[in-house]
């Protein structure tokens, strides 16, 4: 057990020396041997908890989106009206944004290229469990009419796109509009896409 517990410590260590030092130089150019610098890792352990630079990357990513999924997650599946739900995933995510710029960064850049291409499967799985709740929770608010009816997909672009453009300049250095005035805003945008009496395919 304390052999268990020391490793996930060292795991710990790791990414959050990764962490630091992507926001100091950029995805691509943090090495191995910065982060074993950073962390006090071996070169050794670093291989052995995560195979290699790429697997790093990946840990911090999955770790970083499922912070962020479980946020949205527990502000939305609570809420008892199609509109709270929808304002409350834009507002989640935006506050996640806020409170934890340097992993929204490096998600956005990680996002990019094809870093972390040997790893698309396993993104797309834990993601898709994470729509796969919020759709549930949608569904009967679209059987009645009061979210319109749209694919999948669709969804996605409409109800995030508008949060993470503005996420994106805001992480830029964007700070004419206050990140708190920018969620009501964007919230409102979102729900007048989507909600609705009346379906639409």
């Amino acid at each position: 057990m304390q052999q268990i517990q020391r490793s996930s410590e060292r795991q710990k260590e790791i990414l959050t020396a990764t962490l630091s030092l992507v926001g100091k130089h950029g995805v691509q150019n943090v090495t191995i041997a910065q982060i074993c610098q950073q962390s006090g890792a071996s070169v050794g352990s670093v291989y052995h908890h995560f195979g290699d630079r790429e697997g790093i990357l990946y840990a911090l990513y999955r770790e970083s989106f499922v912070g962020c999924f479980e946020q949205i997650r527990e502000a939305v599946v609570v809420a008892e009206s199609a509109e709270a739900g929808i304002q409350a995933l834009v507002f989640a995510y935006l506050q996640w944004v806020e409170t934890n710029a340097e992993r929204a960064s490096f998600i956005y850049e990680a996002s990019q290229g094809s870093l972390l291409r040997r790893y698309v499967a396993e993104i797309q799985a834990f993601k898709g469990a994470f729509y796969a709740d919020i759709f549930a929770w949608m569904g009967p608010f679209i059987a009645r009419g009061e979210i319109i009816a749209l694919p999948p997909w669709a969804y996605d672009a409409i109800m995030m796109g508008p949060a993470h453009e503005f996420a994106r300049r805001w992480l830029g250095g964007f700070r004419d509009m206050p990140m708190g005035e920018a969620r009501e805003i964007i919230a409102a945008a979102v729900w007048r896409g989507v909600g609705g009496k009346t379906a639409v395919i």
